[in-house]
């Protein structure tokens, strides 16, 4: 008999955590605050870029439903003082929303460079990136909010 017969999942939901460094502490402190009902797992490269960060682990992500969430950060080793790799994460980004539009998606926005000066290249392409990605957000919010 399997493990799982024995011990079956009793999770309702599950909550799914994609990102880069950004996000390596916060899957304990979301477990910390959900009930026993949440699955929570994460899945963080640090340096990924957002490309590798969306084509990954499509078959965790295909199967789950409107209960369930997706938590995604991205774009933080995307983002240089080419406005056109910018564009590329976000488009990344909103592809990735599409895609998964079975499920609730949390896009976090990149956190500013508190080592450079706030109107540094690096900082002023970040809010650009929040930006866009807040449009995104917008499109596929279907509360209109």
């Amino acid at each position: 008999m399997s493990v799982s017969r024995l011990y079956p999942n009793t999770k309702e939901n599950k909550v799914r955590v994609l990102g880069d460094s950004c996000l390596k502490e916060i899957t304990a402190k979301i477990d910390q605050f959900l009930t026993s009902k949440y699955e929570v797992s994460s899945w963080i490269k640090p340096g990924a870029k957002t490309n590798e960060l969306v084509s990954s682990l499509e078959n965790d992500f295909i199967v789950l439903g409107k209960s369930d969430v997706i938590i995604l950060n991205g774009g933080a080793n995307d983002v240089s003082s080419m406005r056109s790799q910018t564009i590329s994460a976000v488009r990344n980004m909103a592809c990735f929303a599409q895609k998964y539009n079975n499920t609730n998606i949390i896009i976090v926005n990149i956190p500013h460079r508190h080592d450079l000066d706030r109107t540094s290249e690096i900082n002023t392409e970040i809010r650009a990136f929040n930006r866009l990605i807040l449009k995104v957000a917008k499109a596929y919010n279907h509360s209109g909010h």
